[in-house]
């Protein structure tokens, strides 16, 4: 039985120096059935150039010179999407040799799951370890508490290509496009995370300002999904939590301890994580 077509969606907008490294590690995935979506969001630098420098067949760059918002170019994605499963991936991360075939084979065994994410490794400058975060496995427990958000790290969604044409992105909720999908969605969907790592995350720096900026748009977004005066209170309940949340965040940085003590955002990594990661790190760096 051959192998299903999965494609993978990567809007990307001044990537130059990192899209080398992510287009590389799709070269080398293990799962050889794919094609590889390279959506230009009107770069200014030199990352159109960079996309085109590949001639695998299986990559399709285009660019329309115009400026969007990222869920209007994933829909983009999707709407060229041929394969059976899509996966996302933004163009300054790192998928691991087996990411996709992983995702794949366990939504092919796991027909009722609609999209599965992964753990990732939250990695630095020059591929410093900085740790690795995680989230529940299971559908009840990732949709625990759906107006808080949904513990799936976005750039690592595979899933259905069908479940994303049915739903589509909203390009106004923006920088909390994947957290306004599954909640519309999660009703009638089911989610699920592998309990391994799967992708590197890059965040060089802790940009506290942009963390705060996707809490808060998350929140005004909500407000649309939950009429009335019961719908107003918990709204209110929301907002107060994420306010607490982001007072914890500021201590952390202003303590000096950062990924230290936001263990929401990177946790320790076992030694045999270390070591897989710094393999494949080496390993798309060659060349670069």
């Amino acid at each position: 039985m051959s192998e299903p077509l999965v494609s993978i969606a990567m809007p990307f907008y001044n990537c130059e120096r990192t899209l080398a490294q992510a287009v590389r590690s799709i070269l080398m995935q293990s799962w050889r059935n794919w094609e590889l979506l390279l959506c230009d969001d009107d770069s200014t630098d030199g990352s159109l150039k960079a996309a085109r420098a590949f001639g695998d067949p299986r990559i399709e760059v285009w660019s329309d010179g115009q400026r969007e918002a990222l869920g209007a170019r994933l829909n983009e994605c999707i709407a060229r999407a041929r394969g059976k499963y899509l996966a996302r991936m933004d163009g300054d991360d790192i998928a691991y040799p087996e990411r996709l075939e992983r995702q794949v084979r366990f939504l092919e065994k796991n027909p009722q799951v609609d999209v599965v994410g992964s753990y990732a490794m939250v990695f630095g400058a020059n591929g410093e370890m900085l740790g690795k975060r995680s989230g529940p496995i299971e559908h009840a427990r990732i949709i625990r508490k759906p107006a808080l958000g949904f513990r799936m790290i976005h750039p690592t969604f595979t899933g259905k290509t069908s479940w994303f044409q049915r739903h589509l992105y909203r390009p106004e909720a923006i920088r909390c496009e994947d957290h306004d999908l599954l909640y519309r969605a999660h009703q009638k969907s089911c989610y699920a995370n592998l309990p391994e790592i799967l992708l590197g995350y890059r965040e060089e720096r802790l940009d506290l300002s942009k963390i705060w900026r996707s809490r808060w748009r998350w929140v005004r977004r909500l407000g649309c999904y939950l009429p009335g005066p019961a719908g107003k209170l918990k709204h209110f309940a929301v907002g107060a939590a994420v306010g607490l949340k982001t007072v914890a965040d500021l201590a952390a940085v202003t303590t000096g301890l950062n990924h230290r003590l936001l263990r929401h955002r990177a946790g320790r990594a076992t030694r045999a994580e270390a070591v897989e990661w710094h393999r494949v790190w080496m390993e798309v760096s060659l060349g670069c």
